[in-house]
């Protein structure tokens, strides 16, 4: 039987051998960081920071996207808090039924609960119409099965989106600042949803804060049950280059205002991105030009490297195939022991510590069961 005192001395060096494990796992983590490109996080965040400060207004109340699709870049504020869409989600209702249209699937003409779907596009994207854009989701499917289409217009993994999302129709500012990449960069795909969104809300929400650039914006304003405000805007701003911004928002005052002076805010940041972008454009095509140079040169010093060894190598005599055969089969012992896949140093020296610890507690057991057994005999023989 193990005493007592060493069974808490085994469990107390387990404890530690594993803890060794896992940092040994920790030091060797390296998450890669985010590449904002030509944007300027800390630009953004203070956009963020000093119009909340000087309104006194709660930042965790508020999330942002912002895309810059002329390189590609994205930056978020607070983009995971998922917040109900209100009429946002009548977006990705619409391309999907603007995708069958594209495919032939339905027509300008095609009747859908009453209604054309020219008809549709018109009362729902530029007027936000609730029942038909209900009529519209039950035409596709279930509510469920409506939210699980929307997916394929982001890019993000299925254990991304909560139960909320399926159930009562919540997005975060990451999903929809997606959807409306998708909906910018394969607009052809999506027939007419952006001619809509253009005529929607003039005076309103992002076009409350511009006025001398076209705006295809899409709000969400909604107070539930409990009392919670929900008031989001989501769009293309056709700036010289355009962006994308997603602005959302929960029991804010003044939302629509706050939305529409956020918007005049990243306009203004947009127009420095604009004015920048000619000379980023060129570095980035000087530093691939450049990548693209010293790989070339790579490859053609390991074509004269290979030359050469080919032309240094003694000519080997002839052989028989039999010899060959034998010659170059490998020895079992010449071949390199395989490693188990994804077995990093970490684990293989926690694991040894842990044998090492086991075989001393063990040594310590054994030597005080000998000890005891000496005094029990030495007793016996007096």
């Amino acid at each position: 039987m193990i005493r007592q005192h060493t069974k808490r001395l085994l469990t107390l060096l387990l404890c530690f051998a594993l803890l060794g494990t896992t940092a040994a796992f920790a030091e060797e983590e390296d998450p890669a960081a985010v590449d904002y490109g030509i944007l300027d996080p800390a630009a953004l965040q203070q956009i963020v920071d000093d119009y909340c400060r000087s309104k006194g207004l709660n930042r965790d109340d508020l999330s942002v996207g912002f895309s810059y699709p002329a390189t590609g870049d994205v930056w978020y504020w607070n983009a995971d808090a998922w917040y109900y869409s209100a009429s946002m989600y009548k977006v990705p209702v619409m391309m999907i039924l603007a995708e069958r249209y594209k495919n032939g699937e339905i027509t300008d003409e095609t009747k859908i609960s009453g209604l054309t779907l020219a008809e549709a596009n018109e009362l729902i994207l530029v007027y936000s119409h609730n029942d038909y854009a209900h009529a519209m989701m039950h035409y596709i499917g279930t509510d469920a099965e409506c939210r699980t289409l929307y997916q394929q217009y982001a890019q993000l993994p299925t254990d991304y989106y909560v139960q909320d999302f399926y159930d009562y129709s919540y997005f975060t500012a990451r999903f929809m600042t997606q959807v409306m990449q998708t909906l910018y960069s394969e607009q052809e795909r999506f027939p007419n949803v952006i001619e809509h969104l253009l005529l929607a809300q003039p005076g309103q929400y992002f076009k409350g804060g511009i006025t001398d650039v076209p705006v295809a914006q899409k709000y969400g304003n909604f107070k539930d049950s409990m009392g919670r405000q929900f008031t989001h805007t989501t769009g293309i701003v056709y700036t010289e280059n355009p962006f994308i911004l997603t602005i959302m928002t929960k029991n804010m005052g003044a939302a629509d205002t706050v939305i529409a002076q956020f918007c005049g805010a990243f306009e203004d940041y947009a127009k420095t991105l604009d004015a920048a972008l000619p000379a980023y454009l060129q570095q980035k095509q000087a530093e691939e030009d450049e990548a693209r140079r010293l790989a070339e040169e790579e490859a053609q010093r390991k074509l004269l490297e290979e030359a050469a060894a080919q032309q240094q190598a003694p000519e080997a005599p002839p052989e028989t195939e039999a010899q060959t055969v034998t010659e170059n089969t490998p020895e079992p012992e010449a071949l390199e022991p395989v490693r188990p896949h994804g077995v990093n140093r970490g684990v293989l020296l926690g694991f040894g510590v842990i044998i090492v610890l086991l075989l001393a507690a063990f040594l310590v057991e054994y030597t005080a069961q000998r000890r005891e057994r000496r005094y029990v005999n030495a007793g016996r023989t007096r």
